[in-house]
């Protein structure tokens, strides 16, 4: 059994001697260029140690996909490091050349830092075409400098005890549809509503966007935060519709079977349905297993890779793989694809949050408008 770690970075790990010994090993190797020498050079470096935020449950399965498919290529070390600060420490240590973490999951506000610093190792992906780990484009980003694996989709959560399917809302629009007032959640996070955005390639216009906040907040939902409110407020009986929340949350921890037609809590695919980048990976500039790396990566931002993460979690599938679990029920639904790059969200996020929180009246540093 793979031993896990949970990573324990401090700063002073950057300036040890033994960390800079290390960093200086890892100058010697070298990134082959092309996929035979990749494969060749993996099978006899040291393990790829892989920094990531997924549990055990769910980073496990990929790392095991991974080794059923190169069994002779070291194992991947998994193991759970979460937070904003490791994730600069991990950085950091990257900057200074004493790499411990070969692939890190990166987050959301960080990405545009190891862009613009040029943090990370920059692949020219190309080189794994014809392969059994090619990477589909709509995988990458910042040049191919970010990997993704998982897919996110924000949909309609439901209970069926309280709502019938054929009264529940069918699009995110619908959701405001006064109708629905006493009955709907809306987490206070508007995260699940970027890619609807002009901006983002979306149909909605900044005053739609207002607009359409401002209904949300006159059909006096109860204001929650996360995957597990959502689901105690439903399952209770509390409120009977929240709109926009994770397909991937609904099956956490047991919570729903993706099959129970009698589940407390199903769900909806909205006619306009967000897709979005789950974790993103960035590679170390000087990796301790170089090609390791590559071809873990490779692996991950492959077809077999999002395969791997969905048979930990269906809610994870990649829409864009024909028969995967999310794919047929966007077909079934006819639902159209809501997804833009990171690149492009980055600009519109914060916009979002101030139009949607200022409507919904929170407390936060983005003050109200008074009316004129």
């Amino acid at each position: 059994m793979l031993k896990r770690l949970t990573l324990l970075l401090t700063a002073a790990v950057i300036a040890t001697p033994a960390a800079l010994m290390l960093s200086a090993s890892v100058n010697a190797a070298e990134f082959k260029t092309t996929y035979d020498e990749i494969l060749a050079a993996a099978k006899d470096e040291d393990a790829v140690q892989w920094c990531t935020g997924m549990s055990p449950k769910e980073s496990q399965p990929i790392v095991d996909a991974f080794v059923a498919l190169y069994p002779d290529v070291p194992e991947p070390n998994d193991f759970e490091c979460f937070s904003e600060d490791a994730t600069q420490r991990v950085v950091a240590e990257w900057s200074a050349g004493a790499t411990q973490v070969d692939v890190l999951d990166t987050d959301t506000e960080i990405l545009e830092t190891l862009e613009n610093e040029n943090l990370t190792h920059v692949q020219d992906w190309s080189v794994f075409e014809g392969s059994p780990v090619e990477i589909d484009p709509r995988y990458l980003s910042y040049n191919g400098r970010i990997v993704s694996i998982g897919q996110a989709h924000r949909i309609i959560w439901y209970n069926p005890s309280l709502l019938s399917l054929e009264d529940a809302p069918k699009t995110i629009e619908e959701c405001a549809d006064p109708k629905y007032k006493g009955i709907l959640a809306v987490d206070v996070r508007p995260s699940g509503f970027f890619e609807f955005m002009e901006d983002a390639g979306g149909p909605w216009s900044d005053d739609r966007a207002r607009q359409w906040a401002a209904d949300i907040a006159k059909n006096e939902p109860l204001w929650i935060r996360g995957t597990s409110q959502a689901f105690q407020v439903l399952a209770s009986g509390e409120r009977a519709l929240i709109c926009g929340h994770q397909l991937h949350g609904l099956f956490r921890s047991g919570r729903t079977d993706p099959n129970d037609a009698n589940a407390v809590v199903q769900f909806i695919i909205p006619k306009q349905s967000v897709v979005r980048d789950y974790i993103r990976l960035g590679l170390a500039p000087e990796p301790l297993a170089p090609n390791g790396t590559l071809l873990f990566a490779a692996f991950m931002g492959s077809d077999k890779g999002q395969a791997a993460i969905a048979s930990a979690n269906p809610g994870y599938a990649s829409p864009h793989i024909k028969g995967s679990f999310t794919q047929v029920l966007y077909e079934e639904a006819g639902a159209e694809i809501l997804q833009a790059t990171q690149e492009v969200l980055g600009p519109v996020t914060g916009k979002v949050k101030e139009i949607m929180l200022t409507e919904w009246g929170f407390p936060s540093p983005i003050p109200k408008k008074k009316k004129k």
